[in-house]
């Protein structure tokens, strides 16, 4: 669990940080379109591998509902950067990022408190 969120938040950082350079005007569409479409990528990956698992214990299930929401949290936000900035929507990403930035902050807590 701690290695799964430790992975997605480093997505989601990396989306952030094509965020800010768009916002700063540092960054081009198709830049960002790679960028974020990887990030979706390899969360998606991620969320999709950890799924996979079974839990070994009930406490291990609380842990396992709790991370598939956040993980799940992850790629939705991230497949809306991407779509938002595919649509050429630049001056909106900020504003589709902001919940990503909470999502990042519990990704990062729980990886330190799992590993």
């Amino acid at each position: 669990a701690g290695s799964s969120a430790k992975a997605v938040a480093s997505s989601v950082a990396t989306a952030l940080l094509g965020v800010e350079a768009a916002r700063r005007h540092r960054a081009p569409g198709p830049y960002l379109s790679v960028l974020l479409g990887s990030a979706e990528e390899d969360a998606s990956s991620v969320r999709s591998q950890f799924a996979s698992v079974q839990p070994p214990s009930a406490h291990a299930d609380a842990q396992r509902a709790e991370l598939g929401e956040l993980l799940s949290q992850a790629v939705d936000g991230l497949a809306q950067l991407r779509i938002t900035v595919r649509r050429g929507e630049l001056d909106r990403l900020d504003a589709e990022a902001r919940p990503l930035r909470a999502v990042l902050v519990r990704l990062r807590t729980l990886s330190e408190q799992w590993q």
